[in-house]
């Protein structure tokens, strides 16, 4: 079962765990941080591992990130920083706070995320696995690998039948992923589909440009927003969301990134509204 969360909820239980573990590909500070670093303080067990290489960092990412490490150090937590040579690897959101799992699809910002909280046992067991870098096979309904998340997400999409609509997010989109194919199929055989994509990014990126002309000369309407999320829903009633981005690279399908299958009736109420809403206020691309 999962719920919605808040990041309210999130830090008032960190304030009362014996035992946290949260991942984030960038932290900044302000609530969350302090949460961890109060716990750890009190005595708490406080693990915490961000991302340590992050891509094209023009925005002090990185900084930002060491200096989490630094102040989680001196208040006593496990933290550091996760580096590889082939590039990112560790973009999943998740917290274990006294085994209670959360979900964040961005980075523990604010309550404009979604964030979820999920009482399945092997999701928890998978988000440790993937914190100790052990990335296991997914299940029907979730997954800590990239290539696994969007395979489900296209999975997801196939399933949309002539003349049922698909909605679909991605802060970044592109070619070479079965999303990408799974939504032009899906418009091809006619299936109403729309895709919101961040606006700084298509506007920066000419392959990305490229990849969104193709999708609307098949049928698919999208628009571009100032805020974004990661999910699909199709006809209003299953959804998919998650932390994985449907870029045009696959080399990087092998990092850590979480996908959740759910039909939750409170979750699809929350993206399809999100999506309304961002959809109302989007420019055409």
């Amino acid at each position: 079962m999962i719920a919605l969360n808040s990041i309210r909820q999130l830090t008032d239980a960190i304030g009362r765990a014996s035992d946290v573990t949260l991942t984030a590909y960038a932290l900044a500070d302000g609530s969350v941080l302090r949460a961890l670093v109060q716990a750890a303080q009190r005595g708490a067990h406080v693990t915490v591992r961000l991302e340590g290489s992050i891509y094209k960092d023009g925005g002090g990412v990185g900084a930002a990130n060491r200096a989490c490490v630094s102040a989680l150090t001196r208040a006593g937590a496990d933290a550091s920083l996760v580096r590889d040579e082939g590039g990112s690897t560790l973009h999943l959101k998740g917290a274990l706070v006294d085994g209670a799992l959360f979900l964040d699809d961005r980075n523990w910002r604010n309550d404009n995320d979604t964030i979820v909280r999920d009482d399945s046992r092997r999701n928890r067991k998978m988000v440790a696995d993937a914190v100790r870098g052990i990335g296991d096979a997914p299940s029907r309904s979730f997954a800590v690998r990239k290539g696994d998340a969007l395979a489900m997400e296209a999975r997801l999409i196939d399933s949309a039948r002539n003349g049922e609509t698909v909605l679909v997010e991605s802060e970044s989109f592109g070619r070479g992923n079965p999303v990408y194919a799974a939504m032009d199929a899906a418009a091809r055989r006619g299936a109403r589909v729309r895709l919101l994509v961040s606006r700084r990014i298509a506007k920066s990126n000419r392959r990305e440009e490229l990849a969104l002309d193709a999708l609307r000369r098949d049928g698919v309407r999208v628009g571009a927003s100032e805020r974004d999320e990661k999910f699909a829903v199709v006809d209003g009633a299953r959804a998919w969301l998650g932390s994985a981005n449907a870029t045009s690279t696959y080399a990087n399908a092998g990092e850590f990134d979480w996908g959740l299958r759910t039909a939750a009736p409170a979750v699809l109420e929350r993206l399809k509204a999100a999506f309304a809403r961002r959809w109302r206020a989007s420019a055409t691309l």
